[in-house]
């Protein structure tokens, strides 16, 4: 049963719901909500079902929907176009209900466990997200650990809106000198190419195309003085996100705002020049991303 759990610091409240682990709503000095989140179960299981939540254990897409590991190959529902696997499919973590471990006013911890095979992932995984308040943002931190070689890369996927129209009016910089370009079916073709001169060069805030759907490779993952990506509406809040993650997809296409989706390379396990997704026993996953806003 879906459990719906508010925390509140100072200056920011934000609603999660064990289906999923999902981010369904996010206010600001009573600004909000920043997220377009989902009103009733059935939406998010619907039509809304990566709205905030967290997607893996793979996000983004796998070619072909199989890959091999430990010299076994293993496969995975096709559910895009027949043809690529997206956010691990039906049985991802976006539609499993998570357990609630710790609950305080300001901090949520849940967990989930994945047995063998479930979606066709190899491992008994354990997976752990925290949400954590401070006065004027918040910190998300994923951990998993397997019994057996696997393939570990969780995301947060809201819909950032920080416009009274959703998408429109909003300006979004990104720190990345190079993306992953795509082919046809959106799988990275395995170079990182520069952004100067092209509609990736996100270096300055602007309003983005709304072509992109796009993973950037993200600079001085070390400086965390820095943000890596920095959006800013009309409502008149602006939102910082740092991150450990190598990467953060970008997606500008839906009118409902802009999702912004710290992550590891789409597809990695085919491309060995990308950082590894690979997660083996007795080794410990972990990512760490915070939040930031301010008034404008």
């Amino acid at each position: 049963m879906n459990e719906i759990v508010k925390l509140k610091s100072d200056r920011i409240e934000i609603e999660v719901w064990t289906l999923g682990a999902r981010l369904n709503g996010v206010w600001f000095d009573g600004i909000g909500s920043l997220v377009d989140g989902s009103v009733t179960e059935d939406e998010a299981r619907g039509a809304k079902k990566y709205n905030g939540a967290v997607v893996g254990p793979v996000a983004n897409r796998i070619a072909g929907g199989r890959a091999v590991i430990d010299g076994t190959e293993h496969r995975f529902e096709r559910n895009e176009n027949g043809i690529t696997t997206l956010h691990s499919g039906a049985t991802g973590v976006h539609l499993q209900t998570w357990e609630v471990l710790r609950q305080q006013p300001d901090r949520l911890v849940m967990r989930l466990e994945l047995p063998d095979g479930l979606g066709g992932f190899p491992g008994n995984r354990r997976l752990q997200v925290d949400y954590a308040l401070g006065p004027d943002g918040m910190t998300v931190r994923f951990d998993a650990s397997t019994d057996a070689p696997t393939w570990m890369n969780l995301a947060l996927h809201p819909y950032w809106s920080l416009s009274k129209k959703g998408r429109e009016d909003m300006r979004l910089s990104v720190r990345a000198e190079t993306y992953t370009p795509v082919d046809d079916d959106k799988i990275p073709m395995g170079t990182l190419n520069p952004v100067t001169g092209t509609q990736f060069d996100l270096r300055e805030l602007q309003v983005p195309d709304t072509g992109i759907d796009h993973n950037f490779c993200l600079s001085d993952l070390s400086d965390k003085t820095q943000h890596h990506v920095r959006m800013v509406g009309d409502l008149g809040v602006g939102l910082s996100v740092w991150t450990e993650a190598p990467g953060v997809q970008i997606y500008s296409g839906k009118v409902i705002g802009i999702a912004v989706e710290p992550q590891h390379f789409p597809d990695a396990m085919h491309h060995p020049a990308f950082p590894s997704i690979e997660l083996w026993p007795g080794e410990s996953y972990k990512q760490v991303s915070s939040y930031h806003f301010e008034k404008l």
